[in-house]
């Protein structure tokens, strides 16, 4: 039996449009969030808790390896700290 379905499927406008907004920083999250409460398709609401689920496992795996690794993040953090000289080459011959 064929499942029929009211609900219209988002265009490839609509589709572009989210992955826009889920592109930018801090808008991404909220707009995640509005997505998974307010998405009329079923597409774009498991869309939105996946996108969900992938921010929060980054944020766990950053934050266990930055407990557990603490040495190695202070050490990069000083080196990119220190200035270092540019080298400038000279693209032209001279004349």
């Amino acid at each position: 039996m064929a499942r029929s379905s009211n609900k219209r499927q988002p265009s490839v406008l609509n589709w572009m449009g989210s992955l826009i907004l889920y592109a930018i920083p801090g808008v991404n999250l909220i707009f995640l969030i509005l997505s998974a409460i307010f998405a009329k398709s079923t597409s774009k609401r498991s869309f939105a808790i996946a996108g969900i689920l992938l921010i929060v496992i980054s944020a766990l795996l950053t934050f266990i390896a930055f407990m557990i690794f603490p040495d190695f993040f202070t050490r990069l953090a000083e080196y990119m700290r220190q200035p270092r000289p540019v080298r400038v080459t000279e693209v032209l011959p001279p004349a």
